[in-house]
């Protein structure tokens, strides 16, 4: 592990790598607090880098209800194909709740059954993805869980495919949105949940076609849609033309839950609700959502291969190595929030070693407010940095001192003539010695 010693901490000015994305002239700005709410739990992200921009109780686990089907979703489009056939097992049919009345025998593709899943919440559609993908559905929740951990969802425990009241069925709101902000990069997903109407043909066993409309009232045209409710006291409709998605659940234990997706001028959030009553599921997500496109300003700190800051090593090169960050660091913060409350840290590793490969972590850079982290990357190097060579070394060296003014030049010199000296006297005695024993030698041989 990096130890990070060097530490740098600036108060960021307004005019200084802060550049906002204006308010929205169509919407006032608004005020948000968790007592607006009447869910339980809440959450809202943005969609793209993942910061929480409002939280109440965001992290307590309760019951997902059919949210849980977007984790169900995101598993078997990233595993499965979608042509593939999944022929209805004798258990199948006989799964509580919402379904599109599978029959034992009769053979779906996974893309149907993703539809009917996700546009009508069948939890008998779920419970036959979950065994074709993993043979049994114990087997699918242990990869459910497994791949919820991968995504940060470290508060939930999933034990089925759809939501089904399970004391151990567990979820958060930070968790969801977590999996659905992994879910809503599928550009398929993102179909999927925005399809109003769609048809399953009859087959072998059934003799008409099935057509689903989507439950989802969020999606202007859908039944229901166009239901009234009131939003800080404007009485509007139910469907929302800016909603991406995503899923609906609802049990008698768990209550109403919504996870939500919006995008506006390339702005894109997610909110997440857990435990809402009726017609307050969407007053609740439109506040959340709205709140993020309305209340919210964007700054962009640093593009990814914006240099943040630099190395200056104590070596013959004097080499300087340049950092950016691993990826495009901005953040989001509320109209009452000002920019210059934030605080940028900047650590970087104490005593570099060469060589250095491009993209080696040396640092991390990370933007408070408060006590809270907003942002975070990594600090990586922009390019190769070699070894010291030392014959390159001292020309460079040398290159930059003339030889006549360096000390260290003289020295050098001098102990290469000592060594010199001391080696050609060595030379001489050993000669002289061997010439000497060859004269006394002959001597001898005279007498």
């Amino acid at each position: 592990m990096i130890n990070m010693t060097k530490r740098m901490t600036m108060l960021i000015l307004l005019t200084i790598h802060l550049f906002a994305i204006p308010i929205f002239a169509d919407e006032a700005p608004f005020s948000l607090d968790k007592s607006d709410l009447v869910a339980e739990a809440a959450i809202l992200i943005n969609e793209d880098t993942g910061q929480v921009i409002f939280e109440k109780n965001a992290n307590i686990p309760m019951f997902p209800a059919s949210t849980t089907k977007i984790l169900t979703a995101l598993i078997i489009l990233e595993d499965c194909d979608l042509n593939a056939e999944v022929t209805i097992d004798e258990k199948v049919p006989y799964v509580d709740g919402s379904s599109i009345a599978l029959e034992t025998g009769e053979v779906l593709t996974v893309d149907q059954l993703l539809h009917a899943m996700l546009m009508v919440s069948a939890n008998d559609a779920a419970e036959a993805l979950a065994k074709f993908h993993s043979g049994t559905v114990e087997a699918f929740t242990m990869v459910m869980n497994e791949r919820a951990a991968s995504l940060g969802a470290l508060n939930s425990n999933f034990e089925n495919p759809h939501g089904l009241p399970n004391e151990n069925h567990v979820s958060t709101a930070y968790d969801l949105a977590m999996i659905a902000k992994a879910a809503m990069e599928i550009p398929y997903f993102r179909e999927i949940i925005m399809t109003p109407r769609y048809t399953i043909p009859a087959n072998q066993v059934k003799t008409e076609d099935r057509v689903l409309n989507h439950s989802n009232k969020f999606i202007p045209g859908v039944p229901g849609s166009s239901d009234k409710i009131n939003v800080r006291g404007e009485t509007v409709t139910k469907g929302y033309d800016l909603m991406t998605g995503i899923k609906s659940g609802y049990t008698t234990i768990a209550r109403h839950c919504f996870v939500g997706a919006i995008e506006k001028d390339g702005r894109r959030y997610i909110s997440a609700i857990l435990k809402s009553e009726g017609v307050n599921m969407y007053i609740d997500t439109r506040n959340l959502l709205d709140y993020g496109l309305y209340s919210v300003s964007s700054y962009m700190l640093y593009e990814e291969n914006e240099v943040v800051t630099s190395l200056s090593l104590n070596d013959a090169r004097q080499t300087t190595i340049y950092l950016h960050p691993d990826h495009a660091l901005s953040v989001d913060l509320g109209y009452e929030v000002s920019a210059n409350s934030l605080i940028k840290e900047v650590t970087t590793t104490d005593h570099p070693v060469l060589p250095i490969s491009k993209g080696e972590i040396l640092g991390e850079i990370k933007y408070y407010l408060g006590d809270k982290v907003l942002c975070e990357a990594n600090l990586i190097a922009d390019d190769d940095y070699s070894g010291e060579d030392l014959m390159s070394a001292e020309i460079e060296h040398y290159d930059h001192i003339p030889f006549y003014k360096d000390k260290m030049f003289y020295l050098s010199t001098g102990i290469k003539l000592l060594l010199a000296l001391i080696i050609w006297r060595t030379i001489v005695t050993w000669i002289r010695l061997i010439s000497l024993r060859r004269k006394r030698r002959l001597q001898r041989r005279k007498y």
